[in-house]
């Protein structure tokens, strides 16, 4: 739920985009956070959501309303995602950096980026203007070089992110960040192809998965119950499609690829996905079956 694809808000942002940016403002708040993103919460409120998102963690569960507890949950999930990638941006950081389907993501202000540094984001233009209108009331600055690029990821990008500067010559890092679930299988490749395509030696990926959606009428029921109890439609956003795997396409690539689990990441991280905390399962990893979800990490090592 990162990327913004449709399902604008009163604010023309995206909801899934406001979800993630209050997923974050969740974890800020807790008394262990993972990251903090001191931008969220100001996003949040900003977006005049009718959607009641949570922004801090509470103090007793026993008193918060049962439609909260899968954005609860799934604040524990993006606070995970979140400092995983974070983790690796700044574990090896490149000249520049490329984030696809940004949506209110804020790591360009709130990461201490090398001098230097240069990240692009792409995105619909109204996500971007909201965004960049609130960390300008805020008086945030960015903490490197930033260009924003107008663009939807199911048409063609490639000559915007050029024109923007962005030099395929030099090594990059890309982020796939809650963009592939929204995106349908052609899209997924063509996303992926093209990484490949602008990538030089020394470049990196991280990627989170897509899992396969199956087309079913007990999934469908699921999805339709979980959109009228969080008011986030992802029964109308996600992509039902059985994705390619970025493992596969990158490794054909000549990438060298690692995958990370969920349930990995929740342990390195100290992490349990479940509102009892003494729940100490492992988080479940597939959908009707199918276990292709979780992250990948990718380094372009031989070159094209």
């Amino acid at each position: 739920m990162g990327g913004s694809m449709t399902g604008f808000d009163d604010q023309g942002v995206s909801l899934t985009a406001v979800a993630v940016a209050a997923g974050r403002a969740v974890e800020t708040s807790r008394r262990d956070p993972l990251m903090e993103d001191p931008f969220a919460a100001l996003l949040v409120e900003a977006a005049h959501s009718h959607v009641d998102f949570p922004r801090v963690w509470p103090a007793d569960l026993a008193v918060v309303s049962p439609l909260q507890h899968p954005l609860l949950l799934a604040s524990i999930y993006i606070g995970v995602r979140t400092r995983f990638i974070d983790d690796f941006l700044l574990s090896g950081p490149t000249v520049q950096t490329v984030i696809l389907g940004a949506g209110l993501d804020t790591r360009s202000h709130r990461l201490p980026w090398p001098p230097g540094s240069r990240v692009y984001e792409i995105d619909h233009a109204n996500v971007l203007a909201f965004k960049a209108d609130v960390l300008g009331a805020a008086r945030a600055t960015p903490s490197c070089e930033l260009s924003s690029i107008e663009a939807d990821l199911t048409h063609p990008w490639r000559a915007l992110l050029l024109v923007s500067g962005f030099d395929p010559g030099q090594p990059t890092t890309w982020v796939l960040e809650g963009v592939l679930p929204y995106l349908d299988s052609t899209a997924q490749l063509a996303v992926l192809t093209e990484i490949v395509a602008l990538s030089s030696p020394g470049s990196r990926a991280v990627i989170e998965r897509a899992v396969p959606l199956p087309k079913t009428e007990e999934f469908e029921a699921k999805l339709r119950e979980y959109s009228q109890h969080t008011g986030l439609p992802m029964n109308e956003l996600l992509a039902r499609a059985d994705p390619p795997d970025p493992v596969q396409v990158l490794g054909a690539a000549d990438w060298q690829c690692t995958a990370h689990t969920v349930q990995e990441l929740c342990a390195a991280y100290g992490r349990t996905l479940s509102l009892n905390p003494e729940d100490r399962r492992p988080p479940e990893q597939a959908v009707a079956g199918q276990t292709r979800g979780g992250f990948v990490t990718a380094f372009q090592i031989l070159g094209r």
